[in-house]
C-alpha cells in the first residue's frame, strides 16, 4: 500500500486545531438554528457542521488506530482541506458576479480537484486500479459541469439561489458562505471518503472494482441521456408547459439523479478493494438517501407540482427514483 508522504501536527497544535474547528462548527450550527424558517423539518438536526471537528478529533487520536485508518484520516483531511479552498474562491467569485448558482458547476469539480490533491500526494500512482478511478472522476466531473454551465450561465442566478438571495438581505454576503458553499461542501467531502479509501489500492483491478465500473457505467449512462433527453425537450416549443414523461423520465421521475447516485456507488464498490473500504458504504448510502429523499428529489417536486399542472398524475404513473419500465399502453 502506498504511503501519505506528508506529516500532520499532532500534540498541542492538533489539540488547538480541534478546538478552533469545535468553536467555528458550534458558532455554523447556531447560526443555522437561528435562521431556520419556522415549520420547515430540519436536515438530519443541522448536525452536519461538526462532521469536520469530530473526524479531526478522531484523527488527532488515531496513533491507536490501524494504519490503513491513519492513512484515510490524513487523506480525508487533505481533500476537505482542498475543497475548502475551492469553495471558498467560488464563493468570493459568486459574491463578486451576483451569481452564487455557480456552486452547481463547482459541485462536480470540488471532488475531482480534492481526489488528483490526494492522489498526487501519495506518489502520483498510475496502476490500473487508480488510473480507472481517476477516469471515472474525471468523466463524471466535467461532463456535469459543463452541462450545468451551458445550461444555466445564459440565464445568470438561478430562481432557487435568487430566492435566497431575496430572503437573505443585507447579511447574504456572508450567510451565502455558510448555506451554500461550507453546507454542500461538507456533504460533497463526506460523499468522497470512499475515494480516499480506493486510493489505497494499487495494482490491477480487483472484483470490487470491476463491479464499481459497472454500476458507474449505469450511472454515467442514466445521467447522460436523462440530460440529453431533457435538453431536447426543452428545446421543443412544442413541448412547453408539458411534463417530460418519454424515454427515462418514463422509467423514473429522477433518472439524473439515480444515475448521478449509482455513479457514487461505483465509487464505493471502487473502495471496497482497499482495507476498510467497508467504512465508505454509509457514505454512498447518504448519496442515495440525499438524490432520493433528500433535498435533490423533494426540492424539485414541489417546484414541478407548482409549474407543471399534469405533474402530480406524471406522479402516480412513474417511479420517483429507482427505475421500472413502463408497460405499453393500451
Amino acid at each position: 500500500m502506498v504511503t501519505v508522504p506528508f506529516v500532520l501536527p499532532t500534540g498541542i497544535t492538533a489539540a488547538v486545531l480541534v478546538a478552533a474547528l469545535g468553536v467555528l462548527s458550534l458558532g455554523w450550527l447556531v447560526a443555522l438554528e437561528r435562521r431556520h424558517p419556522p415549520g420547515k423539518p430540519r436536515f438530519p438536526g443541522h448536525a452536519y457542521p461538526i462532521v469536520p471537528g469530530l473526524v479531526l478529533w478522531v484523527w488527532s487520536q488515531s496513533d491507536a488506530l490501524p494504519a490503513p485508518i491513519q492513512r484515510f484520516l490524513a487523506l480525508a483531511l487533505l481533500m476537505g482541506l482542498s475543497m475548502w479552498a475551492v469553495l471558498t474562491a467560488v464563493w468570493l467569485l459568486g459574491t463578486a458576479l451576483h451569481n452564487h448558482s455557480i456552486m452547481d458547476i463547482a459541485y462536480p469539480l470540488t471532488p475531482w480537484v480534492a481526489l488528483l490533491v490526494a492522489w498526487t500526494s501519495t506518489g502520483a500512482d498510475t496502476s490500473i486500479h487508480t488510473i480507472a478511478l481517476l477516469a471515472c472522476v474525471t468523466l463524471w466531473s466535467w461532463r456535469l459541469a459543463g452541462y450545468i454551465a451551458r445550461r444555466y450561465l445564459p440565464h445568470g442566478e438561478e430562481a432557487r439561489y435568487a430566492r435566497w438571495r431575496q430572503r437573505g438581505g443585507a447579511s447574504w454576503w456572508w450567510w451565502s458562505y455558510l448555506q451554500i458553499h461550507l453546507t454542500q461542501g461538507v456533504f460533497v467531502w463526506m460523499w468522497s471518503w470512499p475515494m480516499a479509501l480506493a486510493l489505497g489500492v494499487e495494482g490491477a483491478l480487483s472484483a470490487w472494482a470491476w463491479l464499481g465500473c459497472v454500476a458507474w457505467t449505469v450511472g454515467y449512462v442514466f445521467q447522460v441521456v436523462g440530460d440529453w433527453q431533457m435538453h431536447r425537450f426543452r428545446a421543443d416549443p412544442t413541448m412547453k408547459g408539458r411534463v417530460m414523461d418519454r424515454g427515462l423520465w418514463g422509467w423514473s421521475r429522477h433518472p439524473n439523479y439515480f444515475g448521478e447516485s449509482m455513479m457514487w456507488l461505483g465509487y464505493g464498490l471502487f473502495a471496497l478493494g482497499a482495507p476498510w473500504g467497508w467504512l465508505g458504504l454509509p457514505c454512498v448510502a447518504m448519496v442515495f438517501w440525499f438524490m432520493n429523499q433528500g433535498s435533490a428529489a423533494s426540492m424539485t417536486e414541489r417546484y414541478m407540482l407548482k409549474t407543471k399542472p399534469g405533474y402530480a398524475e406524471y406522479m402516480t404513473r412513474v417511479p420517483a427514483f429507482f427505475p421500472r419500465i413502463p408497460r405499453a399502453r393500451r
